[in-house]
């Protein structure tokens, strides 16, 4: 049960104006869910991320799914502003979390955040309906009292089901022996007679990802028009309600960057850039059109401006380049991913900004990376620093035992 499907299936869509957009379905009668529509509409006014439009919308799925599941009309509640009771919120919290349990009967630590943030989703959506529709025939002064009392009886009971989680996460890393592995093994494959294409652009997503802590979304989405010039040698990240031009013909599955837009240079003496960017661009991002005869020739894209291709000429998919990132795992035995790199260029950034010994300049520098980063916030810095406070402690510890220092209380 916990890995079958949700009963209410969400389906993704460009509207007209290629703004991202979904809808909620029964899978068995394929009828949309008017609450879920409703609710869709008032979302995709006020949510510039496609990702955050879709991540609500999976809440909104998974208490539509219940709903069904236990024979409860959601659509006629919700319309009629009404809020869960204190059992619904109870049992609706053990339904979902038997979903997401394991064999050891609790919920994994990697998905316990998102079991609580579908609880906090629901219980915003249910606010939302109550708002919205909660005894609309009343006079203003009583309808707002009503509402606000019923906001307090179900807010503690909302909360009471969500999960505590430990605060001491920490980004994971890789070594510098891995990294030089991953580096020794892509340059060996590039190198050689003859390469094979794929690893030309997965060299060039490799450097991208361990070079800036690009996400793999953002490097996927960068256009011609965002890398560098003669004059700028800044990759620029731009968020996909800032673009203009043709509509990505990846669709429905095209990567949207959720960090901030922001404009980055190469920072190391060793980097691979421009060069690598610009070589990639003149001789490997060309289309590999078969003739006739069985003769394969190279073609320049025309079509698109996106970067990173496919052999056809076409915008690489992100689920392409996660098999890429498959194959390194496995050719060089370390557990990789894209979003692994990003966390090893943060961990050694934030490092480095740490050892700095003016307060002020640790600051300014603190500040730099949260705009690196693309985060609104330094809220998003805390795993890195986590991990950098662990490691000096270890420091610390050392270095404490060097000098021979005891406690004469303990003998």
């Amino acid at each position: 049960m916990a890995n079958s499907p949700y009963s209410i299936a969400l389906r993704r869509y460009l509207d007209n104006d290629g703004k991202a957009r979904g809808l909620l379905v029964d899978r068995d009668t394929f009828e949309p869910s008017i609450a879920g529509s409703l609710y869709e509409a008032s979302l995709s006014r006020r949510c510039s991320s496609p990702n955050t439009l879709y991540k609500k919308l999976q809440h909104a799925q998974a208490v539509l799914s219940w709903g069904k599941e236990k024979g409860i009309n959601l659509d006629a509640r919700l319309l009629a502003g009404e809020p869960f009771s204190r059992s619904e919120i109870e049992h609706f919290s053990l339904w979902l979390e038997d979903r997401v349990k394991r064999e050891e009967d609790k919920i994994p630590h990697k998905k316990l955040s998102s079991y609580n943030e579908c609880l906090t989703g629901v219980s915003k959506l249910s606010a939302w309906f109550v708002d919205t529709y909660c005894s609309v025939g009343l006079p203003p002064v009583e309808r707002n009292q009503l509402i606000e009392l019923q906001h307090q009886a179900t807010r503690r009971v909302w909360k009471s089901v969500i999960h505590k989680n430990s605060p001491s996460e920490e980004a994971p890393d890789l070594t510098d022996d891995e990294i030089s592995e991953i580096e020794t093994f892509l340059v060996g494959l590039i190198t050689c007679p003859n390469p094979k294409p794929r690893w030309i652009r997965v060299y060039l997503i490799w450097r991208l990802a361990i070079e800036f802590g690009f996400r793999i979304g953002e490097i996927l989405a960068l256009r011609l028009e965002d890398c560098p010039t003669r004059l700028d040698p800044s990759f620029r990240i731009v968020r996909v309600a800032n673009r203009n031009g043709p509509l990505d013909p990846r669709g429905i599955y095209a990567p949207r960057p959720k960090t901030l837009g922001r404009s980055l240079a190469p920072i190391l003496s060793n980097t691979a850039f421009p060069k690598l960017y610009i070589d990639y661009q003149a001789d490997h991002r060309l289309k590999r059109v078969r003739r006739g005869n069985g003769q394969v020739i190279k073609r320049p894209i025309i079509s698109h401006g996106y970067l990173i291709t496919n052999d056809g000429g076409e915008p690489l998919p992100v689920s392409t380049a996660e098999s890429y990132a498959k194959a390194i795992s496995r050719e060089t035995g370390i557990a990789f991913n894209w979003h692994l790199a990003r966390h090893a260029f943060f961990n050694r950034a934030y490092a480095a900004v740490a050892r700095l010994d003016d307060p002020t300049a640790r600051t300014i520098r603190t500040a730099d990376l949260v705009y690196w980063g693309g985060w609104a916030d330094d809220e998003s810095m805390k795993i890195y620093i986590r991990r950098e406070l662990r490691e000096r402690a270890k420091s610390a510890i050392a270095i404490w035992g060097q000098q021979n220092s005891q406690w004469n209380a303990l003998g």
